[in-house]
């Protein structure tokens, strides 16, 4: 199993959870909101984007173990 305490898993979780409520926000917010739509939309979109690139990095690196010098 891998470690689920990897910086790379956990920023990569936080960055699609925040990117998809962005994505979700910006179809959900109130019309009259004018560009925080666009924002939100785009910003999402960025978010997952490097979400999942960071989970692919996450299942692509191996569980290292450190190597121990003989003398």
């Amino acid at each position: 199993m891998k470690n689920v305490l990897d910086l790379r898993f956990v920023i990569g979780l936080f960055f699609a959870l925040v990117g998809i409520f962005l994505f979700i926000t910006s179809f959900i917010s109130h019309p009259e909101g004018g560009k925080t739509e666009t924002v939100n939309f785009w910003c999402g979109i960025v978010y997952v984007t490097f979400g999942i690139f960071m989970l692919i990095l996450w299942k692509a690196g191996g569980n290292k173990e450190p190597v121990e010098m003989e003398e």
